[in-house]
């Protein structure tokens, strides 16, 4: 007999909470599933432990408060529950079968076959579960290996799996960026490319979750390429969207992807507010940050020094590297100007020099002290920030 395929635990999967949900549950009663058992496979971190049973949901919940644990009824139509212990969550889900969907929900009848549930589920690397012990359950035959290979395989026939949930089109691409080395299996992508247009039935905030992901990966270029090529999403697209470009800017970004970066890669990938709202979810800072970096799509747009001053005093430094950035990558460029540029965007902008006071005392009111502020700011702004208080009043005439 070959001898079972062991992972050690990491430890958020042998923590005491665990380590107690299993125990109160009962031996052979509980296993890891999904996304947990995939990366501890991979030596990757994972931030949710979800676990599958063939118990009830209301046993499971009987038997949790029984010794005093905290349930919460997560979903229980699709017989998952939630046990809370020192303010960590596990999600703790009955065996089941997919007896109805629509491509969005799904009616399902509980099951207590572990091969029945792994036949439901959407890509064979998530087919997998594990015991307390570190052994691995692979009741398809074929999980470990596809993993082991990079593959990102559906479940059986991927129209099918699609036709359950399309969002699975989104997931096959994102888990082929993250877990597939980047490659897409032929049929799934197929599959995708045939039945795209179930994407319309799907809620904006999922698809705006999956894309994000998508979009945050340090290799995004490729897959968004993919997409792009065959359709996905399409309206979503620039007709002239440059996957190198992506590459350039992405390169440029070094440590996490926060919402300005997010936005810098959205406005090379789209085109306008417009077409992004078709499919996606931008809270208002998001708008306001692509607002500000799209207009770099304008190639009459001259940058120069007294352009970069401008971008770091009016919108901060955070927004003139990315448009930096946006520029380098387009081309607009080149290296050298690059590099002067972004040294001019980590100075220092000290305090503007003259109060509104100032030209109060000069008889300036309402909007004519507002516009003449305005006026003396661009010509602060031109000369480098390097005229005094003086030499700007100097400039304007008493009213």
């Amino acid at each position: 007999m070959d001898h079972p395929l062991k992972i050690s635990l990491p430890p958020e999967m042998n923590s005491p909470e665990v380590k107690a949900i299993f125990r109160i549950l009962g031996k052979g009663n509980v296993r890891f599933v999904g996304g947990c058992v995939r990366n501890a496979l991979m030596g990757l971190s994972t931030r949710d432990v979800d676990l599958a049973t063939p118990l009830l949901p209301r046993n499971v919940t009987e038997r949790l408060l029984k010794n005093k644990v905290k349930v919460v009824p997560t979903g229980l139509a699709h017989g998952t529950v939630t046990a809370v212990i020192n303010g960590k969550l596990f999600e703790i889900t009955t065996l089941r079968i997919d007896k109805k969907t629509d491509g969005r929900h799904a009616k399902v009848v509980f099951s207590g076959s572990w091969e029945e549930d792994a036949a439901r589920r959407d890509f064979t690397m998530n087919a997998l579960y594990a015991d307390l012990d570190g052994v691995v359950y692979d009741p398809l035959g074929r999980g470990v290996l596809d993993l082991d290979k990079k593959r990102v395989v559906f479940v059986g026939d991927p129209e099918t799996r699609i036709r359950e949930d399309y969002l699975r089109i989104l997931r096959f691409f994102r888990f082929s960026l993250y877990y597939g080395g980047g490659k897409l299996d032929c049929a799934g992508l197929a599959a995708c490319q045939k039945l795209s247009r179930g994407l319309s039935q799907l809620s904006k905030e999922r698809v705006t979750q999956e894309f994000f992901k998508i979009l945050s990966h340090s290799k995004a270029e490729k897959i968004l390429g993919s997409m792009c090529g065959i359709g996905i999403l399409k309206s979503l697209f620039v007709k002239s969207f440059d996957s190198r470009r992506l590459g350039t800017l992405v390169s440029l970004q070094k440590g996490g992807v926060d919402d300005v970066l997010l936005m810098a890669r959205l406005v090379l990938v789209s085109g306008s507010l417009v077409k992004i709202d078709k499919w996606l979810i931008l809270n208002r800072k998001q708008k306001s940050f692509f607002e500000k970096l799209a207009v770099l799509r304008i190639n009459t747009i001259r940058i120069e020094t007294s352009k970069i001053h401008s971008w770091v005093y009016y919108d901060g430094p955070e927004i003139a590297l990315a448009r930096l950035q946006l520029a380098y990558a387009a081309g607009r460029l080149s290296a050298a100007d690059y590099k002067k540029f972004m040294a001019l965007v980590s100075e220092p902008v000290p305090p503007f020099p003259v109060k509104a006071k100032d030209l109060m005392a000069l008889g300036y009111r309402g909007a004519a002290l507002g516009e003449a502020i305005k006026k003396l700011e661009k010509k602060w702004i031109g000369a480098e920030f390097k005229l005094e208080r003086g030499a700007l009043l100097s400039r304007v005439s008493p009213t």
